[in-house]
């Protein structure tokens, strides 16, 4: 059981390196935002390589499915569906685009390495976490061998878990193939070493001065167009974007009236007779109550504040409340009192059938040859305790039977299905017992017991604090309103100040974002604040989102590329206010460095001579004047003694004066240097080369017309 733990626990990173995925509806078409009726529109091309909307999803149910039993919850948020989206699609193109890669050169991985990866000397770091003893901290390779030999006997969740492990396997190998033969291409010639040496251990004494742009008054300047388009021009390609989008909206909010509450507590009320007389209360509960009945038994101070005192000093069948309780109203009625362990521990082994959840597409035994079959292991263990783990491991159905003998551990007090709990509650320890649940029949060893401590079965009757539709439809009539007034008016935030709303705004939207203030799940808003024929001013229809109505406008709209003078002129215009200060600080300081030395042009200028002593090239930050490489840089150019024309910083101008400048002194052997340094390259392979051909890719992502 610990390995199928091991495997489960791990289960996330597999997914994330495999990448397999989540099923989505499309609710584009139905919108008018997907692609058009008829037409075939991939969800993406990656180099040529189309990936259709049916491989895409059939990898996204993969994930989803591995998701649910990582996490043994079986509904998925949108948020972790959009993340699984988001992994699947990383990975394909992952895949696709070092898999073009790994077949031109021949890369594969054979049967011999896979086993090699698996049972040989030095296994995967994979292989060697999952089987590794908890208990222990040491990694056994008889618990691979056992898993491997019962394979066939396990859980198809499992089963399919290991065929991904083996998946990620192959790829990791072949992967680490082709990083290899890259990283072996590197090679460091002995200039480069000594280059390298020189600018990690040549130093330099300095003295200098400088003046702040920040300190300079803008005002003063005048930018022609001209100049802007020969600024923009230059520089315009550090501002390369993706497609991004600008947004206005408003919301209104639907929250639970004090009207709404009161109908709630009321409905309890109405119920609070039926429920003290009611005989079968998990049958009432399961019929009136929002939440399910839940059977655990609590311990002192496990339950709420406001009823634990209530129900542990109370007789049976008392009712309290309505009481406000995760939001929700609550009647809450003490059903049972009992004295029972708070932790158990026990062993089984488990008999399934055809029609049980524990079933398999192997298994054949049908329900009267189950129960025939632990009647006969309950008779041969109540003879012969000794055999129990042996018949465990040889007839049991759970797969971790066959790592630990059936022996489940310590579990608490209501972890385990209802009948399987209450039957090493009620048995003494020692004893067999023979239980049926959903998953077939279990033959029990209750091997120990915490001591019994007075519990408490509680049931609760809820309703959950919702608006009422009543009050949904006065708030969609608020949000109508304001879409009528806005369609007269035409300008957003007049009309939000006339109905006394907030405008709230967010920036930079990418096509493929899962986040905007105030807003949990935005799809639907993004899709059209994207779409073709939305354009920049118009107004979204009424979004019915997370219990909130929507009305968005599209304020800007920016395509991926270059953007143009107009979209970034205030980006540009700083630039070239930024030169003309270097012009004027650097004539300036011309001027007073012609007159004397730095002591006299730092008088004239009113600046303080500053000292850095031990600079060294391969520093980045000058001590005194923060990130200045372009500075440290020109200080290494420069000989001793002598002082530097004005130098364009990053927050300033600069003039710099060499006090001392002392060479490293070579080493005869530059081994070291040269593994250094090659070493340095080596290791940026595995991320640096990936993004290199990516870049080099034409990566065509459609998933925005489908999600």
């Amino acid at each position: 059981m610990a390995v199928i733990r091991k495997i489960r626990s791990y289960s996330g990173l597999l997914i994330a390196v495999i990448g397999i995925g989540l099923a989505a509806f499309v609710l584009g078409d139905f919108l008018g935002y997907g692609p058009m009726r008829g037409q075939r529109v991939d969800v993406g091309r990656i180099d040529g390589t189309s990936i259709p909307y049916q491989t895409f999803e059939q990898r996204v149910n993969d994930q989803m499915e591995n998701w649910r039993q990582q996490t043994g919850r079986q509904t998925i948020e949108d948020r972790d569906a959009f993340q699984i989206r988001q992994q699947v699609w990383n990975q394909m193109v992952r895949e696709i685009l070092l898999g073009k890669e790994k077949e031109t050169l021949g890369i594969g991985v054979s049967r011999e390495e896979l086993y090699d990866l698996i049972h040989g000397p030095e296994p995967h770091p994979m292989i060697v976490q999952s089987f590794t003893d908890p208990a222990t901290g040491q990694y056994d390779p008889e618990q691979v061998i056992n898993f491997l030999r019962n394979f066939d006997r396990l859980e198809p969740g499992v089963r399919s878990q290991w065929i991904m492990l083996e998946d990620f396997l192959r790829q990791d190998r072949q992967e680490t193939k082709y990083n290899n033969l890259v990283g072996k291409g590197f090679f460091v010639p002995s200039a480069l070493a000594g280059r390298d040496y020189q600018d990690r251990n040549a130093t330099a004494d300095i003295r200098f001065i400088s003046k702040r742009y920040q300190d300079v008054d803008e005002t003063q300047f005048t930018i022609s167009d001209r100049e802007l388009r020969r600024v923009y021009d230059e520089h315009k390609n550090r501002f390369r974007q993706d497609a991004s989008r600008s947004l206005d909206y408003v919301t209104f909010p639907v929250f639970a009236t004090d009207r709404d509450r009161e109908a709630l507590r009321n409905e309890l009320m109405n119920y609070k007779e039926e429920f003290q007389e009611t005989e079968n209360v998990q049958v009432f509960i399961n019929s009136v109550s929002d939440r399910r009945f839940d059977p655990t038994y609590f311990a002192k101070d496990e339950l709420s504040p406001e009823i634990d005192s209530v129900m542990f000093n109370s007789p049976v069948g008392t009712i309290y409340g309505p009481y406000v309780e995760d939001d929700a109203y609550v009647l809450a009625k003490l059903v049972d009192v009992q004295m029972r362990p708070d932790s158990m521990r026990a062993s089984h082994i488990l008999i399934a059938h055809t029609g049980s959840q524990a079933a398999t597409p192997e298994t054949t035994r049908n329900y009267q040859q189950a129960l025939e079959t632990a009647d006969s292991l309950l008779n041969v263990v109540r003879n012969n305790p000794a055999r129990f783990g042996q018949l465990a491991i040889e007839f049991s159905d759970d797969p971790s039977a066959a790592m630990n003998q059936g022996d489940l551990e310590w579990f608490r007090d209501g972890d385990m299905v209802p009948e399987f709990n209450e039957a090493v509650v009620e048995g003494r320890v020692g004893s067999f017992e023979k239980v049926e649940t959903d998953f077939g029949f279990h033959v029990i060893h209750i091997t120990d017991k915490a001591p019994a401590t007075r519990k408490v079965q509680v049931a609760k009757l809820t309703r959950d604090i919702e608006p009422s539709s009543r009050t949904y439809q006065e708030v969609y009539s608020q949000a109508s309103r304001f879409a009528s007034t806005l369609r007269e008016k035409r300008d957003f935030n007049e009309t939000a100040d006339e109905k006394g709303v907030s405008v709230r705004t967010v920036d930079n939207l990418k096509e493929m974002d899962f986040s905007i203030p105030g807003i949990q799940n935005p799809r639907q808003i993004i899709q059209w604040a994207f779409d073709p024929d939305t354009r920049v001013g118009n107004y979204s229809r009424i979004y019915d989102i997370d219990d909130r109505f929507i009305i968005a406008k599209l304020t800007e709209k920016r395509d991926a590329g270059i953007p143009s003078l107009d979209e970034i002129r205030d980006e540009i215009k700083e630039i070239a206010i930024r030169e003309k200060k270097f012009e004027k600080i650097a004539q300036e300081m011309q001027q007073a460095l012609a007159e004397g030395n730095l002591d006299q042009a730092a008088e004239a200028l009113e600046l303080t001579v500053q000292e850095a002593n031990d600079v060294r090239f391969n520093m980045t930050s000058l001590p005194g004047a923060g990130r200045e490489p372009m500075v440290i840089g020109s200080v290494f150019a420069m000989e001793a003694n002598t002082i530097s024309r004005p130098i364009k910083g990053n927050a300033g101008v600069f003039v710099v004066e060499v006090v001392r400048k002392e060479e490293a002194t070579m080493p005869e052997d530059l081994t070291a240097a040269r593994e250094r340094l090659q070493n340095d390259f080596k290791n940026r392979v595995r991320t640096q080369v990936f993004e290199a051909i990516k870049d080099n890719a034409r990566v065509e992502d459609n998933r925005s017309m489908f999600y």
